[in-house]
């Protein structure tokens, strides 16, 4: 028996896949190489679900929006596919399939937009970001800086930090 939960979800993916069909997931969300076109979509898993969830609250909507905008200047919008979407040093990358050339540019850019946008925003609750941690790198608020366990830097500082990290850690121990 499905849960309530998961029959509410189902329907929210279902309108957000009716609204953007490239967010369509097609395979088994635990095996990575199970995607294929062919096969029918649960809605239990969209494409939006690969962001970050503080990305997704500060921008999704907007971004889909964008991208549906460039995909219909080459009627792309229904074939267009995601090939895989993740965080990577601490920012969104966006992989797609082939598209038409004449939007090819105009899709790099939107990638690239978004690439960057991530760095200024946190990846968990979508507050501006002020800090990056160190080790595994991802951009962070104040308030979810506090949460982890590890190192941070400012943002502001970064340039300084990259010159020479442990002259950085010396001269800002708490």
């Amino acid at each position: 028996m499905i849960e309530n939960n998961s029959i509410e979800k189902i329907e929210r993916n279902k309108a957000l896949c009716e609204k953007y069909p490239f967010l369509t997931w097609r395979g088994d969300p635990l095996y990575i190489g199970s995607y294929s076109r062919d096969r029918e979509p649960t809605y239990e898993f969209t494409w939006e679900d690969e962001v970050p969830e503080g990305w997704r609250k500060a921008f999704c909507p907007q971004m889909w929006d964008e991208l549906k905008a460039i995909l219909e200047k080459a009627d792309y919008v229904n074939e267009f596919e995601f090939v895989q979407i993740k965080e990577k040093f601490g920012t969104l990358r966006l992989y797609s399939g082939a598209c038409p050339e004449e939007i090819y540019k105009e899709l790099s850019d939107w990638e690239a937009k978004y690439d960057e946008l991530s760095t200024h925003v946190c990846i968990n609750c979508g507050k501006p970001a002020t800090q990056m941690t160190t080790g595994w790198i991802t951009y962070v608020c104040d308030d979810c800086a506090k949460e982890i366990s590890g190192r941070t830097v400012p943002i502001k500082d970064l340039d300084e930090y990259y010159k020479n990290p442990k002259k950085y850690w010396e001269e800002h121990q708490n």
